[in-house]
């Protein structure tokens, strides 16, 4: 049973730290819940086993470096309106030539 939540807690922590670093890192945190769960019942069947923490470690740490990658991103990305004026007369324009192509085509039935 402890194999179990090891090999879960690694996939987790693993996949969290590689969410944590892309641009989806919203994402990440659902992983890190996952393997910070995990490493929490691997230390509760350790402490019943007696076994050496080392794994839980590992996990707990990766956890942690997702974690903080995650808020470091969530909190330094924002984003920034330009000026929408441009924006605005770009999709007058748009429309325009929209029309304007609908109206040369000829359809024939």
């Amino acid at each position: 049973m402890k194999k179990v939540f090891v090999i879960f807690g690694f996939l987790a922590a693993i996949l969290a730290t590689v969410l944590a670093v892309t641009p989806l890192s919203n994402i990440a945190i659902i992983p890190i819940i996952v393997a910070f769960v995990s490493g929490l019942m691997v230390l509760y069947i350790s402490k019943k086993e007696e076994s050496k923490p080392k794994t839980i470690q590992y996990i707990f740490l990766l956890v942690i470096i997702s974690l903080s990658l995650t808020i470091y991103k969530g909190l330094s990305s924002s984003t920034e309106i330009g000026d929408t004026e441009q924006l605005e007369q770009r999709d007058e324009e748009n429309l325009e030539d929209s029309i304007d192509i609908l109206d040369d085509i000829d359809i024939e039935e």
